[in-house]
């Protein structure tokens, strides 16, 4: 009996050291005080990272101001699935090309995936502001917006020449300057809303590769045409309608 104690011992023993050396070594992050916050990712040779299925990164709550700047080997992450903010510029010039916002964040900070490689990301419902600059220069063919978000910042999918039509959701209540500006290829937009957003014109190209629709709600074209700030009436007249 005592020999079998002690081997059973030596096999407990064995296979929680193996989930220790499984885990993500400490040298390669720093974290706030409580733990709740990413502040740095230290190991600059990282190019694939689960943070969710780490039991000390899983309980992140913030991705700190640039925690992943310019970590140009960075091709593919899994965010804790407790994760409520991404901070500026925290992907900024990294290789991620797909990712997914978890259910529960709600800001993606300004510049926070500037210059990236991304094509894909799929957002969640909880979100509320995309900051300004936020996925500039990033060639996303398709967004899905959720019912959610309330905010777009200035800049935040500029120079996109990969998207072709978007939607607005009706939650929508601010679109920053520019923010679909010099998407060449974006032929038309979707807005959901009974009221107009508000906003500072353009919102997307009105002379080079100039937009070629615009839908709004039946019913509210007038309200649309009229709102001195989307200032539709003098640049889009002719492209705007209610949707089919």
């Amino acid at each position: 009996m005592k020999k079998f104690l002690l081997l059973f011992s030596v096999f407990a023993l064995f296979a929680c050291k193996k989930d220790s050396d499984d885990s993500i070594p400490t040298s390669d992050y720093e974290l706030s005080a409580d733990g709740l916050t990413l502040v740095k990712w230290k190991n600059e040779n990282t190019s694939v990272l689960d943070m969710q299925a780490d039991g000390t990164l899983s309980k992140v709550k913030i991705i700190g101001e640039k925690a992943f700047y310019a970590h140009k080997k960075l091709g593919t992450i899994t965010l804790p699935n407790g994760l409520t903010n991404i901070g500026k510029e925290a992907f900024f010039g990294t290789k991620i090309n797909s990712i997914t916002i978890p259910a529960g964040v709600q800001v993606i900070g300004k510049g926070a995936f500037m210059g990236s490689l991304l094509t894909t990301v799929q957002f969640s419902e909880g979100l509320i502001t995309i900051d300004e600059n936020a996925f500039i220069s990033c060639q996303i063919p398709t967004l899905k917006f959720p019912e959610s978000l309330q905010a777009i910042g200035r800049d935040a999918f500029r120079y996109n020449d990969a998207i072709v039509s978007v939607t607005f959701p009706k939650n929508i209540q601010n679109i920053g300057v520019c923010a679909f500006y010099s998407c060449s290829k974006l032929t038309s937009a979707t807005f959901k809303g009974a009221n107009p957003p508000r906003t500072s014109f353009p919102i997307f190209n009105n002379v080079t590769n100039k937009i070629a629709h615009i839908y709004v709600p039946k019913g509210r074209l007038s309200v649309y045409k009229s709102d001195t700030e989307l200032n539709f009436q003098n640049h889009y007249d002719n492209e705007i309608s209610e949707e089919p």
